[in-house]
């Protein structure tokens, strides 16, 4: 009968009996273990894929949004912007990004500014005035490119003055 390899290794003197022991436990460890079945291996795979595919989708759908987002913003500005009559003199000063900009504008846009029908915007490095209604919309798909929406105020109940109005053409 052969002698194992294990039996001709303990007697050459190349492995010690500590080894040998060592080896016999890790087998029998080994064997009380059952091996994942093909099968099991392969609907993991096919699980792992699944999600991976599900979260390529998931980021392509964000991006597809953000630029029908992006175009649907610039068609909102492109569509309601008010042209700046180039005999324009005023200048209107207001603060963007820490800065004080300023726009040159007639009295009749300054006028809408002020009463809020109006609204600053900025889209590639320039500024536009959109009615406000429309900074709305724009402040829902773009919020950084409005620069500041008019705050509606609600009167004060104790106000006194609350049932006159201010004129127009005042000029503080």
């Amino acid at each position: 009968m052969a002698i194992s390899l294990q039996d001709q290794l303990l007697k050459a003197g190349v492995a010690s009996k500590k080894q040998a022991n060592k080896a016999k436990a890790d087998k029998r460890k080994k064997k009380g273990k059952p091996a994942p079945s093909n099968n099991e291996v392969q609907q993991q795979a096919l699980a792992q894929k699944r999600e991976k595919d599900r979260q390529l989708n998931l980021e392509r759908e964000q991006q597809m949004a953000m630029k029908a987002n992006l175009s649907q913003a610039r068609q909102i500005i492109e569509s309601n912007k008010i042209n700046i009559p180039k005999d324009a003199e005023m200048k209107h000063q207001f603060s963007h990004l820490k800065f004080v900009k300023t726009i040159l504008v007639n009295k009749e846009l300054q006028a809408q500014l002020f009463r809020g029908q109006l609204t600053i915007v900025f889209m590639d490095d320039k500024y536009w005035l959109i009615p406000t209604d429309q900074a709305y919309r724009l402040h829902a798909l773009q919020s950084e490119w409005v620069v500041e929406l008019p705050k509606q105020e609600k009167p004060d109940e104790d106000d006194p003055y609350a049932d006159y109005e201010i004129p127009d053409d005042l000029m503080w």
